[in-house]
């Protein structure tokens, strides 16, 4: 794990310099060693814990005027716990393991837009819990002149996910902390893909991809090519990484395509998304997952035009396979040779289908790692267009759904 100096906005300065014991992790502000009072009457000392949003040095406004304690139900010098401190008493995971016991909710009488700023806010709690901790021990005192270095570890983001700390999801969203996953495809449905599984944890994304980024790609793709980018002919993989370099790194371009000579590559992988339009190399890809016991979601789309009411029909398609699950996947894959089919084929594809079937192929991935609840454990998803309906297949029961 890393260490990096503590961010020295104004207010956490002067937290600092009054000798306060703090420590700045995972987008949280802690304050350690903070004296309290228990119910049998002893002091202890505890933590508090709120979201904090740095900026370059410069202070922020607190979101509200919560914040989480790790320790015991604090208590008056009497022993009798205080209501008018403690909203609720539920236990929480904040992030890693880090549990908080309880969640206070506090205004000072006559202070409007309380809390001003992080200094304001961490010693009004301070000083309610520290007040009464001084009835029996007049000697106890948060400010210990302990300074800590920041414990954040090096995060693939170049600026905070403040939308996960804020809504208190941190410790959700680290179940996608995965160390590498693959894409394979990043034309159409690949690259919506891409677009969110750019904005989790995910250490490495590494794109594989040999056709260059052309007209029709940027107008089935997430974002805006301009038209001077589509001059400079980019490959795919360069082009996705450029466009997602600005928020995060760990992106990884493979230019070219996948084959029996190097599949190889995929050893060792988290996760494989596979976006790929032709049965053959579906079939090779797929079948070295399974070998190799890696999961992975295999996707696709097909569209077509219904000449009678001159419109689109169809659906799109997400198989997920696991060393525990593949006994369906014979039947769902589509992977029979269709070269020769090739010229016959409309192959037409739509940016909102794109993302559909690429947003249904993260949910399910997300499932799969525990984000997001999953009762029906469905390993196979259909949508269609026309009916405006998911159709779910290969349960945890072994139904069709």
């Amino acid at each position: 794990m890393s260490q990096k100096p503590i961010v020295r906005s104004p207010a956490i300065q002067r937290l600092v310099d009054e000798g306060y014991e703090i420590d700045i992790l995972h987008q949280h502000l802690l304050v350690y060693s903070v004296p309290y009072v228990t119910m049998n009457r002893e002091v202890k000392l505890g933590t508090l814990v709120c979201p904090y949003l740095e900026s370059n040095g410069m202070d922020t406004k607190p979101t509200d005027h919560t914040v989480w304690f790790q320790g015991d139900i604090p208590c008056t010098a009497q022993g009798n716990p205080l209501h008018n401190l403690v909203n609720n008493s539920n236990q929480q995971t904040l992030f890693d393991q880090y549990v908080v016991q309880h969640y206070f909710s506090n205004k000072p009488e006559g202070v409007p837009n309380f809390p001003a700023d992080y200094y304001v806010k961490m010693v009004h709690y301070i000083d309610l819990l520290t007040a009464q901790a001084r009835v029996i021990n007049p000697d106890a005192d948060a400010r210990t002149g302990r300074v800590l270095a920041s414990r954040e570890e090096h995060s693939v983001f170049r600026y905070p996910d403040s939308a996960s700390a804020r809504s208190g999801i941190l410790a959700v969203s680290q179940k996608l902390q995965m160390s590498r996953i693959g894409i394979v495809g990043v034309g159409g449905t690949g690259g919506y893909i891409l677009d969110q599984v750019a904005k989790t944890l995910v250490k490495e994304i590494h794109l594989f991809d040999g056709d260059d980024f052309k007209r029709h790609n940027a107008f089935r793709a997430p974002g805006a090519a301009s038209l001077e980018t589509l001059q400079r002919q980019l490959k795919k993989v360069d082009y996705f990484r450029e466009m997602y370099d600005p928020m995060r790194t760990g992106i990884v371009c493979h230019p070219y395509h996948l084959e029996e000579s190097n599949v190889k590559e995929l050893a060792g992988f988290d996760f494989v998304f596979v976006s790929v339009d032709d049965g053959l190399s579906r079939r090779l890809i797929c079948s070295y997952l399974q070998n190799a016991g890696i999961p992975f979601i295999d996707v696709g789309m097909g569209l077509e035009k219904s000449e009678d009411m001159n419109s689109l029909l169809g659906l799109c398609r997400v198989t997920l396979g696991t060393p525990t699950k593949q006994d369906h996947l014979a039947t769902r894959l589509p992977v029979m040779d269709d070269r020769a089919d090739v010229l016959y084929r409309s192959n037409i594809q739509v940016a909102d289908m794109n993302a559909m079937n690429a947003l249904l192929a993260v949910v399910k991935w997300k499932q799969f790692c525990g984000f997001y609840v999953d009762l029906e454990q469905a390993h196979h998803l259909s949508f269609s267009i026309a009916m405006q309906s998911i159709a779910r297949a290969e349960t945890s029961d072994g139904a069709l759904a």
